[in-house]
């Protein structure tokens, strides 16, 4: 059975703020609780939500294709490479699973099948959804 990630904590956490946004721009981040991965990467609670809100928007854009939604490696297109795309709450990182090996990897891409988004994704756009896998990864359970 899947559980909740990142992303749908992110966007959980700014669901009940959108009604104070208004149209003048972004809900304040202060509000609700930290990010569980927040203090493991030694970040403020309100720079970790910007980034995982930030990240989860990337991923479901440009990610989720191949990942699925929620990061499982399932995404509508998995079937159709020639290399099954990484689960990213099972899987071993072949390159490494720190928040930098991981922002490397988007920038650069791997294996000729997961492709560099250095000229397509910002610098902050990377390191959000490399933030947001950096927390997947964290939250998984140890192994026995």
């Amino acid at each position: 059975m899947r559980r909740g990630g990142a992303a749908p904590l992110a966007v959980a956490l700014f669901a009940g703020l959108a009604g104070a946004c208004g149209a003048g721009g972004p809900p304040p981040v202060a509000a609700g609780p930290a990010p569980p991965c927040a203090s493991r990467f030694e970040l403020r609670p309100a720079e970790a939500s910007e980034l995982l809100v930030e990240g989860a928007r990337v991923f479901a854009e440009r990610c989720s294709p191949c990942h699925g939604d929620e990061g499982y490696g399932d995404g509508v297109l998995a079937d159709l490479l020639p290399v099954r795309p990484r689960n990213h709450r099972a899987d071993p990182f072949k390159w490494g699973a720190s928040w930098p090996d991981i922002e490397r990897t988007v920038r650069l891409g791997r294996s000729d099948v997961m492709p560099s988004f250095a000229g397509a994704l910002t610098h902050a756009e990377i390191r959000s959804v490399s933030f947001l896998v950096a927390c997947w990864v964290a939250q998984r359970e140890p192994a026995e």
